[in-house]
């Protein structure tokens, strides 16, 4: 297949990004809706799937900081390349399951590999795109992890009703490792990026990165802001069946209707805050103020476990997940503006890093709280503290956003940010 050139290849690079956290998000999102039935058939409790769920994010934040870095090394083209490959059979391996055992050794590969999707991609659109599209693009690409939330629900229930949990995966599997395919052969080779006339490269170690003030504000800003994003990823469906008393089907439109409208906010939220830039808002205010503006709506997530309607409870939990994915866009965005040249890799990689952490915990705490009380409001209740805590950490630590330069000392340019 003949590669499109110029400014076509630009947005065609924006379109394989888009169909990869698709696929991504299928195989991250397919157990929490096949936990219910799999607790069922293997004799798994809460407290056990909670570990298995949160078991994906053990290796997925080890590899975040390894993966951008080794992006950084070899390119998007090959980093990227491999890590799909990795999660995509381990996806179709998952239905061979015999226990919580294999389960948690599969989701340990699927974390491994996805852990190059956020790092590699933020590269990818800093290399490609100037200040003022970045937004676009990543919006755009990242609606896609949102469409694959939304179809995995359907599908999976599709695929557990006409055979079971075991043959979801084989096929959820399969159809990511086609994408690798479609990666492999349209991808241009970037290794390693030309940097950019008047740039030099900088060899920075990823903890001198961290000692600057605005690497640590997005990154204690993630790990708050995520938590509430891994809960929903891994517990809703579970939640819909056990809590509200959906059927299979039932559960599947539903448990994919936040992520529906999340695919249709989040270009347009990438859209809007290139626009206010264009039109001479500071990139800080642009950035920061819808971050915060998203924490902040995200935050009422809390009122839908306690109203006794259940299609009151699930449009409070679609305007939570459209402000939180909102406020994640811009989050990403705004680490390709502050990463040093040629560290854009190992900045996204640190900041996802965090993420990964509240993936692990999100599921986990979940899993013990339901364990405990036999309800779900205090995990909802948790999440939506820990997003406001996200939000005043964007607001007081993160500081100017513009690219960091460490001509200085790193010390020094950690005093200046």
């Amino acid at each position: 297949m003949k590669i499109m050139e110029g400014k076509n290849y630009r947005w065609w690079v924006v379109f394989l990004l888009w169909t990869g956290c698709i696929t991504n998000a299928m195989d991250r999102g397919s157990l929490g809706v096949a936990a219910p039935f799999i607790m069922k058939d293997l004799g798994i409790d809460p407290a056990l799937m909670g570990l298995v769920l949160s078991s994906f994010f053990w290796t997925y934040t080890a590899m975040n900081i390894p993966a951008g870095v080794l992006a950084d090394k070899f390119g998007a083209k090959t980093a990227l390349g491999w890590s799909a490959f990795i999660w995509s059979g381990l996806t179709a391996l998952t239905g061979t399951a015999g226990g919580y055992v294999s389960l948690i050794l599969f989701r340990l590969g699927v974390g491994a590999g996805e852990a190059g999707i956020q790092p590699i991609n933020i590269k990818v659109v800093k290399n490609n795109f100037p200040t003022e599209e970045r937004g676009t693009a990543v919006g755009m690409y990242n609606s896609g992890m949102r469409v694959g939330l939304a179809v995995v629900p359907i599908l999976m229930a599709f695929l557990m009703s006409a055979w079971d949990w075991r043959v979801a995966f084989y096929i959820t599997g399969i159809i990511s490792l086609l994408w690798v395919a479609l990666w492999y052969f349209t991808f241009k080779s970037d290794k390693p990026e030309a940097l950019k006339a008047g740039e030099v490269a900088e060899k920075i170690p990823w903890r001198e990165l961290l000692r600057h003030r605005s690497i640590v504000g997005i990154v204690i800003s993630k790990f708050f802001q995520d938590y509430m994003y891994y809960l929903f990823i891994t517990w809703l469906p579970a939640y819909l069946v056990m809590d509200r008393g959906f059927t299979i089907i039932k559960m599947g439109w539903w448990a994919s209707m936040p992520w529906i409208f999340t695919f249709c906010a989040l270009p347009l939220v990438g859209i809007l805050s290139d626009r206010l830039i264009k039109r001479g808002m500071t990139v800080t205010n642009s950035r920061k103020g819808m971050i915060i503006a998203g924490h902040a709506v995200a935050s009422t997530v809390v009122f839908a476990v306690y109203t006794d309607s259940a299609m009151l409870a699930m449009w409070l939990m679609t305007i939570a997940v459209v402000f939180e994915s909102s406020a994640s866009t811009i989050m990403m965005v705004t680490c390709a503006e502050i990463a040093p040249p040629n560290a854009a890799g190992a900045v996204a990689g640190i900041m996802n890093t965090a993420a990964g952490v509240a993936g692990i915990a999100a599921p986990l705490i979940t899993g013990i709280l339901l364990q405990i009380t036999g309800s779900f409001q205090q995990a909802f209740a948790l999440a939506s503290v820990f997003i406001i805590i996200a939000a005043l950490t964007m607001w007081f630590v993160v500081g100017k956003i513009e690219q960091i330069s460490f001509d200085k000392k790193p010390s020094e340019a950690s005093v200046k940010g």
